[in-house]
C-alpha cells in the first residue's frame, strides 16, 4: 500500500511539473554566503552589494545590552557578491523597518527601550548617520526618501493611495472593500496633477504594493490572490501604459501553490510549490520560461529581492521547516546553521 501511494505521489509530481521529474532544472550558479540570515527585509544597495538582517554566532539569545531581553537578529550586514564577503553595517538586537533603494539605506531605532523617541538612520554603502526624530516625517517606501511636509499620497481618507517614486507620483487604489460593486478603475496621479490617468485595471483586481523594477523603469502589479493558485501580472509604465506579462491558462502547474512574483531579465521569478515539514517536495524558486516554470533552487525561499540590473536574485534559503528549526537551534548553540543568504545570477548559466 505504501508503495502504491508513493507511485501515485510521483505521478502527481510528473503531471504538475514535468521538468522537476525529468531533471530539467536549469543550471544557474547559486552563490551561498554561508552567513546565518534572518527571515526579514533585505535589498540591493547596488548590483554587487546586499544589505540584510543577520545573526552573529554566539550572540543569539544573549541578553541585550540595552534592556536585557534575549537578542535575536544582532546586526544589519552587507554581502559583497563579487568577493563573497559579509561585513557588519549596524548593530541591532531585533528586526528594524529597513528600507532600501539603490544607493539609499534607511531605518529607525528607538533612542532608549520603552521610549517613543526614535533615531532615524540614513546612509549608503560607505556608512550611515543617525539623527533624532523630533517631528513627524513621512517615508516613501519605494524611494526610501523622508518627507518633512505631508505628501499627497499620505493624506488620510477612505482610499488606498500608494506612493511611487517622487517623479512618478502615486496610485489611487480606491476604497478598501471586498465588495465588487465598490470596485472602480485605478488612477495614476503624476506629481502635482489634479486629474489622474485612469488605468485599465480595477481596485478589486490588483494587490498592493506595486514593486518598482529599475531595469524597466516600471512597476510590477499582481492580481489579488484569493487562493494559492497562480494569478495574472502586469507592468505599469510611469506614463500610465499597462501591459500584461502573465495570464493563467488553466495549466496544472498553476495549482502548485504560488506566493511572490518578481521581474528579472529572464522573466518572472516565482516562489512556490509545496514542501513537507522535513521534505522538499516541489518548493523552491522558479523562473517562468515560455509560460512554464523551471525550478532554479529547491527548498524554502524567503525575502526575495532582484538586483537593479535585473540579473541577480537574492533570498534567504533553507531546505525545509525541519532544517530551519535545526538551524536556529544551532545558532543558539553557537553554530552557524544552514539558513543562509543565497544568490542566483540569471545572466550567467543556461
Amino acid at each position: 500500500m505504501r508503495l502504491k501511494h508513493s507511485l501515485i505521489g510521483l505521478l502527481f509530481l510528473i503531471a504538475i511539473s514535468p521538468q522537476l521529474a525529468a531533471c530539467g532544472e536549469p543550471r544557474y550558479p547559486v552563490l551561498d554566503s554561508k552567513f546565518p540570515a534572518a527571515e526579514a527585509k533585505l535589498g540591493w544597495i547596488d548590483n554587487e552589494h546586499v544589505i540584510f538582517h543577520g545573526y552573529e554566532v554566539g550572540k543569539v539569545g544573549r541578553p541585550s545590552p540595552d534592556d536585557g531581553h534575549p537578542m535575536a537578529e544582532t546586526g544589519l550586514f552587507i554581502w559583497n557578491i563579487s568577493h563573497n564577503k559579509v561585513t557588519k553595517y549596524w548593530n541591532i538586537d531585533s528586526q528594524v523597518g529597513l528600507c532600501i533603494f539603490p544607493g539609499v539605506i534607511t531605518f529607525k531605532q528607538r533612542t532608549k527601550p520603552g521610549q517613543d523617541m526614535w533615531n532615524v538612520v540614513t546612509g549608503d554603502l560607505n556608512g550611515a548617520q543617525q539623527r533624532q526624530e523630533e517631528k513627524k516625517m513621512w517615508l516613501n517606501g519605494t524611494s526610501c526618501r523622508w518627507h518633512e511636509q505631508q505628501p499627497e499620497w499620505s493624506k488620510d481618507n477612505k482610499y488606498r493611495r500608494w506612493w511611487l517614486l517622487e517623479e512618478h507620483g502615486y496610485i489611487d487604489f480606491g476604497e478598501q472593500s471586498m465588495d465588487p460593486a465598490k470596485s472602480r478603475p485605478l488612477v495614476l496621479y503624476p506629481p502635482g496633477a489634479k486629474d489622474g490617468v485612469v488605468l485599465p485595471l480595477k481596485s478589486d483586481q490588483v494587490e498592493v504594493p506595486p514593486i518598482y523594477v529599475e531595469f524597466e523603469d516600471a512597476y510590477l502589479l499582481r492580481a489579488r490572490q484569493y487562493t494559492s493558485d497562480a494569478v495574472a501580472a502586469w507592468l505599469l509604465k510611469p506614463n500610465g501604459t499597462v501591459s500584461k506579462i502573465f495570464e493563467p491558462q488553466g495549466q496544472a502547474w498553476e495549482r502548485m501553490g504560488w506566493g511572490h512574483y518578481f521581474l528579472t531579465k529572464k522573466g518572472l521569478f516565482l516562489v512556490g510549490g509545496r514542501a513537507g515539514y522535513d521534505t522538499v517536495g516541489t518548493a523552491g524558486g522558479y523562473v517562468l520560461v515560455d509560460k512554464h516554470p523551471q525550478r532554479l533552487i529547491a527548498g524554502l525561499v524567503w525575502n526575495e529581492s532582484v538586483s537593479p540590473d535585473g540579473c541577480k536574485v537574492v533570498f534567504v534559503h533553507v531546505l525545509h521547516s525541519q532544517a530551519g528549526a535545526d538551524s536556529f537551534r544551532a545558532l543558539e548553540a553557537g553554530k552557524s546553521g544552514t539558513r543562509t543568504l543565497k544568490m542566483i545570477d540569471l545572466c550567467k548559466g543556461d
